[in-house]
């Protein structure tokens, strides 16, 4: 049996199982992969392009620890700014590694250094949509895929102004407005808190842990400006703060504020999740069917948007709940007023 490796070290979906009474490699074959997510609310935009390889010969394995391997040697990289049909603007994306921009590989089978990356700090332009073009020079075929951009969207609840209560057998509402051309939402809250030895007060920590609240809600419409909600449940919360804080009887804690991490991302994003999800129920004897917007290659090309509300202060009850009910009581978190419960 052979087994055809797509190299796209954050796709790992595309690769696939196979039957083992027919063969599917005919020689040695070269599928360029493309990932890219536009995300109008950071800094700078990254895009992964790789090479997808096939041969009859060669372990896959072995190929997979070869960089030139996995990467194109000369290479042209650009987005495409489109109004109405017509580019209106074309920015040349830089050739990075990865590694040295904050962004290591994962670990695994496939080479991580160098870790290319093409990259633009332009600003987008969420009244446009983009194409990304690829384009070997050797190779007439332009690789290509378009994406609509998310931009900003309305948090109603929670507010930085106002104390979030969350108590053991209640519930605290989230809300927010859509984003246009958003369709899956993902949303994270950072607990934060500080450790003290009791040895020392002086000795203190900073730390936090992320409670995930969902990571694939999805919007009935692109359209923008619906209501969505989320209700958070308290006694998840302290089940929570149970199992992500381990026991330490040497320290005490106390409760800080809150970040809410909204995450958005496209249909496109939305679609390819779907795909990958529907493919888990299949046996594993099947050929499994691909999702990709990218034409002449693979791959996905498509937006996201990040927005917190940050520095979300929590009610005196739900401090003081956290500190003596008992589900959390032995973290040894004080109390609103600095006491320790009894």
């Amino acid at each position: 049996m052979k087994k055809v490796y797509w190299v796209a070290g954050l796709i790992a979906v595309f690769s696939y199982s196979c039957k083992t009474d027919f063969e599917i490699t005919t020689g040695w074959s070269d599928i360029t992969i493309i990932y890219g997510l536009l995300d109008k609310s950071d800094t700078a935009q990254y895009v992964r392009v790789e090479k997808a390889f096939l041969d009859p010969v060669t372990s896959a394995l072995d190929i997979a620890q070869i960089p030139d391997s996995l990467y194109y040697n000369e290479l042209s990289v650009e987005l495409q700014e489109i109004q109405n049909g017509n580019n209106i603007h074309t920015i040349p994306l830089e050739k990075v590694d990865g590694n040295l921009e904050g962004y290591p590989k994962d670990t695994g089978i496939f080479a991580q250094s160098p870790n290319i990356l093409y990259k633009t700090t332009e600003a987008l332009n969420s009244f446009s949509s983009y194409r990304l073009v690829v384009t070997k020079p050797d190779d007439s075929v332009q690789i290509s895929a378009s994406t609509e951009i998310i931009d900003d969207f309305t948090i109603q609840r929670p507010s930085p102004l106002i104390k979030v209560n969350l108590l053991p057998g209640n519930k605290y509402q989230v809300s927010w407005l859509t984003a246009q051309d958003g369709k899956i939402y993902q949303l994270v809250i950072r607990i934060h808190y500080v450790e003290y030895q009791f040895s020392d007060p002086l000795q203190k920590e900073d730390k936090f842990v992320d409670w995930t609240i969902f990571t694939d809600k999805p919007s009935p419409s692109t359209a923008g400006g619906l209501s969505m909600d989320e209700d958070l449940i308290g006694d998840n919360f302290y089940a929570f703060l149970n199992s992500a804080i381990p026991d330490n009887p040497s320290v005490f804690r106390v409760i800080r504020k809150a970040d809410f991490m909204f995450s958005v991302g496209g249909e496109t994003l939305d679609t390819y999740n779907q795909v990958y999800l529907a493919q888990q129920g299949l046996t594993s004897g099947q050929v499994l069917p691909n999702y990709t917007n990218v034409d002449n290659g693979l791959g996905i090309f498509s937006t996201r948007f990040h927005k917190t509300v940050s520095d979300v202060s929590f009610e005196n009850r739900t401090i003081d709940s956290i500190s003596c009910f008992g589900v959390t009581q032995h973290l040894n978190f004080l109390r609103s007023d600095s006491s320790f419960c009894p």
